[in-house]
């Protein structure tokens, strides 16, 4: 057999599969890639001693395991009620003669077959759920046909699991680092998410339209920035939503000085300081609110420059809350994150200023901006 294969996965094919770490290929969308490529195989996923497995049929996961008592059958069947801790107790005694515990509640008339299946699809979807709250951890896919031991399967969608995992999130967690870039445009993809959704969800995709950037749905979404870019990576991990390119940027960089931090930001923040003189002046102390909110969303895709940083009494950033995020970077990448992250936030004040006064007070800034 030969590994799954897709562009997304040959940095991690080994002999017989493939291997490496959620943080680099996280757990959504390494389940995604599974699923396109029609796996068939277990999934082993390791952290801090915790150990789990799916097993794949046709890229469809269709039984779990793990050694967390809790991820037990008969913990499954407590926490819905179905057994008493007696009955429980009970069926674990003769399980350890070799008989199957489901089988034990079975014969014991504690359980009715259809409560065992039933019992065993909640347990594969509770140990496929509590690995999305894994920060990090190393996976290996090996191809293999379905253990022989394992007569009771079930068959889940990855879609609905991720969707599910995913929404289960705190936003502030470790989906933050992967939330998509804030210029990005998005379309539909080809994932169907029909029966899928809640009725928030389906707010939030009727607001992709292969027109709007992350930052535009982000203020477009009812929901808060938070829970929009964690959405927008559920969606983006499923294929419910694809990216089609990032909106050209309103300003080049040729203003950008070549030397120290401390110059590029001081001319980020003189161009911060004209845009928010320019809103008060129009709109009056209301400016603050929205260029602070605007700020909020690009801080959450931009955290490796932005956390923590907020607008000075004139609109520009505080120096050395940016300097401190800065020097935690590696030296060869501070420069172009740098940049890159002030340039979202001018960016996303030029947006603020088209949706609040409209094109034209938009491209009277711009033209002062520029370069002369």
């Amino acid at each position: 057999m030969s590994p799954p294969s897709t562009p997304r996965l040959e940095p991690y094919v080994v002999p017989g599969g493939l291997r490496g770490a959620l943080e680099a290929l996280p757990l959504p969308d390494l389940l995604r890639e599974l699923q396109i490529s029609e796996a068939t195989g277990v999934l082993s996923l390791n952290s801090n001693r915790v150990r789990k497995a799916l097993f794949f049929k046709n890229g469809r996961v269709v039984f779990g395991s793990s050694n967390v008592a809790g991820d037990r059958l008969g913990e499954v069947l407590l926490r819905e009620e179905k057994v008493t801790r007696e009955q429980n107790d009970l069926s674990l005694r003769a399980v350890s003669k070799g008989k199957r515990q489901g089988r034990v509640l079975v014969e014991m008339g504690a359980l009715s077959p259809d409560d065992l299946w039933s019992a065993v699809q909640s347990q594969v979807r509770h140990i496929a759920q509590s690995v999305f709250e894994w920060g990090e951890g190393q996976f290996h896919f090996e191809e293999s046909p379905l253990p022989e031991r394992e007569r009771i399967t079930v068959d889940l969608d990855v879609t609905a699991l991720v969707l599910e995992g995913l929404r289960r999130l705190d936003p502030g967690g470790w989906v933050r680092r992967h939330h998509p870039d804030g210029h990005l445009v998005l379309e539909r993809g080809n994932t169907s998410a029909k029966a899928l959704l809640h009725a928030y969800e389906e707010h939030v995709l009727s607001l992709i339209d292969g027109e709007r950037s992350v930052i535009e749905i982000c203020h477009e979404s009812e929901v808060g920035d938070n829970q929009t870019l964690k959405l927008l990576y559920a969606f983006l991990a499923t294929g419910i939503a694809r990216g089609r390119g990032r909106k050209i940027r309103t300003l080049d960089q040729d203003f950008v000085p070549t030397d120290t931090t401390f110059s590029v930001l001081e001319s980020f923040n003189r161009m911060y300081r004209f845009i928010f003189a320019y809103m008060v002046k129009e709109v009056g102390p209301i400016a603050e609110n929205v260029l602070s909110k605007y700020l909020g969303t690009v801080r959450e895709t931009r955290p490796d420059v932005l956390e923590g940083v907020g607008l000075r009494p004139d609109g520009s950033l505080d120096d050395p809350s940016v300097e401190r995020n800065v020097g935690r970077l590696p030296d060869e990448e501070q420069r172009e994150a740098l940049v890159g992250a002030l340039n979202e936030l001018l960016y996303a004040e030029l947006l603020a200023v088209k949706r609040t006064l409209g094109e034209d007070h938009e491209g009277t800034i711009i033209r002062a901006l520029r370069p002369r």
